[in-house]
């Protein structure tokens, strides 16, 4: 069956990385697909556990809130989320089939629900936020558990990035006091050792999770930093420590599932750049990708575009219309981040794409001079 969306409202949007041109929307309770420029799309599946606005869950702070959707696409396989709410299910986009999942709620308003795909010996597998502070392993297809009962870590999970081969991934998530802390976790560690396994990355612990972040390789990560407004802490540095560098870059270490690490990781470079504007906390919003065809990170901001960069924080290239719909905050429930209003980044098919009411998917290329 088809559906012409052009007069209803598409909360969510993401490429098909099989087929370019071709996108998962998901409105009216549904998750859909269609090609770029068509208003009309073909039902995939029915996902009526996904609400528009909160409801109860015992603290009332999200009760009668609008929700933001989100999707993930990995192969056949399609994520839905609440963003900020506590239901999720995975859709096989060849059957039609539905699994139903859900996270427990405690803080659920401000933690994105964690959710990412790996590959492992030719298994499809989901990452899953089942508590504030659990992720389990399913097998997409059978949806066996392959997690355990573990340590509990006194840490909220939030958006996760997984690298490009699957050996790691990161929650991108805070503690309690609170303050934003990005834990970086080995995909086979994991499976034994949990959320024990991992190890928290050095920045300077403010409130802004869910900060623009991503792989460029297997091991190798950035991270988009905030700029240090404490006059206090100021005082006490030496001129150099002062500058300002907005990137920074670090390599993940062996992990095992046995030796908890007792040290933070810290970065192995810091690149000055001026991408992201900060805000009057000094923090960074946005998202970062990697474009592996040129080398470049692509910068996504709200209000400043989308700016190609070298790993050495070069602009090689700049789309200043090219915008989110508003910046991926914890503070903004109900926002409209990655739906119909702003940009999104295809990095497998190296397109910018957003939801226009009246003629579908629009997409704009990366700029000609992104190439190695």
């Amino acid at each position: 069956m088809d559906l012409d969306l052009s007069s209803r409202r598409v909360r969510a949007t993401a490429p098909d990385d099989r087929t370019p041109h071709t996108y998962w929307l998901f409105a009216d309770g549904r998750l859909l697909r269609a090609r770029a420029g068509d208003t009309r799309a073909e039902v995939v599946a029915d996902v009526p556990n996904i609400r528009e606005t909160g409801s109860d869950t015992g603290d009332g702070r999200i009760t009668g809130k609008p929700l933001e959707a989100r999707l993930y696409a990995h192969g056949p396989w399609v994520g839905v989320t609440e963003r900020f709410g506590t239901n999720a299910a995975l859709i096989n986009t060849d059957t039609g089939a539905v699994r139903e999942m859900s996270r427990a709620d405690h803080h659920s308003d401000v933690s994105s629900y964690s959710v990412g795909f790996l590959e492992r010996q030719g298994r499809t597998l989901l990452v899953a936020q089942t508590e504030w502070n659990r992720l389990d392993v399913l097998d997409a297809e059978t949806g066996e558990r392959l997690t355990g009962q573990r340590e509990q870590l006194d840490y909220f999970h939030s958006l996760l990035h997984v690298s490009p081969g699957s050996r790691h991934f990161l929650s991108n998530g805070w503690a309690w006091s609170p303050v934003d802390v990005v834990y970086a976790f080995s995909t086979e560690a994991f499976l034994t050792g949990h959320e024990a396994s991992g190890i928290a990355v050095s920045t300077a612990f403010g409130y802004n999770w869910d900060r623009p972040c991503t792989f460029v390789g297997d091991r190798t990560f950035v991270l988009a930093l905030d700029e240090e407004l404490d006059e206090e802490l100021d005082e006490e540095l030496d001129e150099e420590d002062e500058e300002y560098h907005q990137l920074a870059f670090f390599d993940i270490p062996e992990l095992t599932s046995a030796d908890r690490p007792d040290h933070l990781l810290e970065p192995r470079s810091l690149v000055d750049c001026d991408v992201f504007a900060r805000n009057e906390h000094g923090e960074v919003k946005g998202e970062l990708h990697y474009d592996a065809e040129s080398g470049c990170l692509v910068a996504m901001t709200a209000g400043d575009g989308v700016h190609l960069v070298t790993l050495e924080g070069d602009v090689v290239a700049r789309l200043p219309d090219v915008n989110l719909a508003s910046p991926p905050s914890h503070g903004d429930i109900g926002s409209t981040f990655s739906g119909s209003g702003g940009w999104s980044y295809a990095s497998r098919h190296r397109v910018l794409y957003r939801w226009a009411d009246r003629s579908g998917i629009e997409e704009r290329p990366l700029p000609g001079g992104a190439r190695r």
